[in-house]
């Protein structure tokens, strides 16, 4: 088998989805963008491939001799200010110029000292970037009450010494490109300070701020934010869409992926059912097109195959992998079934009998299901599951009896973790 992996692509020649054409005309829009800061906001779902997409972004850049710094701002999530450790990122950058080293210490000392009044302490170092060291940050806290003054005449200016170095380090026609990856995975508080510093400290910056979030995510984050503080107002100022259009100037939504092209390029990891149009449409049906839930689908469902596979010591036949296709899905999209499965094995037949004849005659559905248990009728009233076990009408696959089910949860066990697992 041959495992899909999460890591996003950097090459053109890798560009499965087609993103490159969006990325041209993005690129060709930032270009032309006067006078600077920009923030731009790649808006997609979790999973769609906004690091792939900003991988290719930076690549065009480095193809123009632009500079460009990444950001991953979870990383310091929970540990340090998130807002200080951007800061820092980019400043451990100017750093490297020699001729910026002292301006850049000395904006770091005040980047740390405003982490310090915040009640980091000696935790900011861990978002310095090594420009201030850990015996650096306590030698500040002990210095602090005698050195506040000079400290708030630095930080007053934070922000135009802060542009000053920027352009000494890009040029008075360059641009820095700050790529702000998984925005949305940070905790909410952290997520709106990373934001709401862009405006704060730089403002007057030759940069470019590449923002990756799914919209809807902080769009609520910054609605729960501010929606108490604003009752009775409009419902367009309430908004956290409205807070974010004051973020990002230019929005940009990542093009949805084609389930023909996720079929393609996902095709190799499964090929007992590559060729399979029963099988992908199934997939489509069941799970849509998120291409990171797919992903990790099929190779969970590939290393089943294989389990099963090196178990009977013998080619599998077509509708066995379908048939553990389908429990795979049912484990991961209606786990309250697949634990009554688990229990009593033959309800997948009984419940797929009971759904033809209740299609059938749905005059009769209620006497169809007149000796079911409890928690078996309460499955009787899920369309989706229905859905599912009758998908392909007349052609659809033919349930697994009992022990065969066992044998199939047994695998997915193995290879899937413990029920109660995601």
């Amino acid at each position: 088998m041959r495992p899909l992996t999460d890591n996003p692509i950097s090459r053109p020649e890798d560009d499965a989805f087609h993103f490159e054409p969006y990325v041209t005309v993005l690129h060709e829009a930032v270009a032309e963008a006067r006078p600077l800061p920009l923030t731009v906001g790649v808006f997609g779902s979790w999973g769609a491939g906004k690091s792939s997409f900003l991988k290719l972004w930076e690549k065009r850049f480095t193809k123009d001799d632009v500079r460009t710094i990444w950001f991953n701002p979870w990383k310091y999530d929970r540990k340090v200010e998130v807002w200080a450790a951007l800061l820092h990122t980019i400043l451990a950058e100017l750093e490297q110029e020699e001729k910026l080293k002292d301006k850049a210490l000395r904006l770091a000392k005040a980047a740390t000292w405003l982490s310090v009044r915040a009640g980091l302490g000696a935790a900011a170092a861990l978002g310095t970037g090594g420009v201030i060291k850990g015996e650096a940050v306590d030698q500040m806290l002990q210095d602090i009450s005698v050195r506040d003054s000079e400290q708030y005449r630095q930080i007053n200016s934070f922000e135009s010494d802060f542009a000053s170095a920027v352009r000494e380090f890009v040029g008075p026609e360059g641009r820095l490109v700050v790529f702000v990856d998984d925005l949305d995975r940070c905790t909410p508080e952290s997520a709106m300070t990373v934001l709401e510093s862009l405006k704060l400290f730089l403002a007057e910056t030759q940069c470019v701020f590449v923002l990756a979030l799914d919209l809807d995510v902080l769009a609520a984050v910054a609605t729960n934010k501010f929606g108490d503080a604003l009752k009775g107002a409009p419902p367009e100022v309430v908004s956290g869409m409205a807070y974010l259009d004051k973020i990002v100037q230019l929005p940009f939504f990542l093009p949805d992926v084609g389930f023909d092209t996720l079929r393609a390029a996902y095709a190799t990891a499964v090929p007992d059912l590559a060729d399979s149009d029963f099988f992908w449409g199934l997939l489509q049906t069941s799970l849509g097109g998120n291409p990171r839930r797919l992903k990790r689908y099929l190779n969970v469902l590939s290393m089943a195959l294989s389990v099963s596979r090196a178990q009977h010591s013998r080619a599998l036949t077509a509708d066995f992998s379908l048939r553990l296709a389908i429990l795979l899905i049912i484990r991961t999209r209606h786990r309250a079934f697949f634990h009554l499965l688990a229990a009593e094995p033959e309800t997948w037949r009984i419940l797929t009998s009971y759904f033809d004849r209740a299609q059938a005659e749905p005059r009769n559905a209620e006497s169809y299901r007149a000796g079911f248990s409890a928690r078996l009728r309460e499955f009787t009233e899920h369309p989706e599951l229905e859905n599912l076990l009758t998908y392909g009408g007349h052609h659809r696959v033919t349930p697994p009896d009992g022990p065969e089910v066992r044998a199939m949860i047994s695998t997915l066990r193995n290879t899937a973790g413990p029920d109660s697992a995601d």
